[in-house]
């Protein structure tokens, strides 16, 4: 029983000796970043609007369908009205949320602009602004962030416009105040 208490120690002497001969190595990794301040904007499709295409994202869509000025169906939450023989005007609210990381910014201003002007006559409106032209159109300078805000969309079409497909793409940009 000595014998293999001794043992037992020598053993274990043996072992320390292995440790504290161990080769090690250490080091430091220093992490440095600049944090910048970020917006981001998405469509939300309106609780009483159209369904948006993508809602919650920054690329949606708002997909109308085949529309006419006499007869035809209207999509769900899109408004048709028939002005006398000259235009009919297709209109549905949609939101825009804009977001706000790392920035001490309190509010924003939002524009928008119609990809290309409209040259066949039809008319393209976000509330009371008529963005046809193909400029920036600002929508509001004190926009507050992390709420869905609406808008509505109204597209006229004038009666004397070819069948045909109508398509356009209005770009938003959120700018922090």
């Amino acid at each position: 029983m000595k014998k293999t208490f001794i043992l037992t120690i020598v053993l274990a002497f043996f072992t320390l000796i292995g440790v504290a001969s161990a080769q090690t190595g250490s080091g430091t990794l220093s992490i440095t970043a600049n944090i910048q301040g970020s917006i981001n904007l998405t469509f939300v499709t309106d609780a009483s609007g159209m369904a948006v295409t993508g809602s919650t994202t920054s690329t949606a869509s708002l997909a109308l369908g085949n529309v006419s000025m006499f007869g035809g169906t209207v999509p769900a939450n899109v408004t048709k009205t028939v002005n006398s023989t000259t235009s009919f005007d297709l209109s549905t609210p949609f939101d825009v949320r804009v977001d706000l990381a790392n920035s001490a910014s309190t509010t924003y201003t939002l524009a928008a602009m119609l990809s290309a002007a409209e040259a066949a006559g039809k008319v393209w409106t976000l509330g009371p602004t008529d963005i046809s032209a193909g400029a920036s159109h600002a929508m509001t300078s004190t926009g507050a962030y992390a709420t869905a805000v609406p808008y509505t969309l109204k597209l006229t079409i004038p009666a004397s416009a070819a069948a045909g497909s109508i398509s356009n793409t209005i770009n938003f940009t959120a700018t922090a105040n």
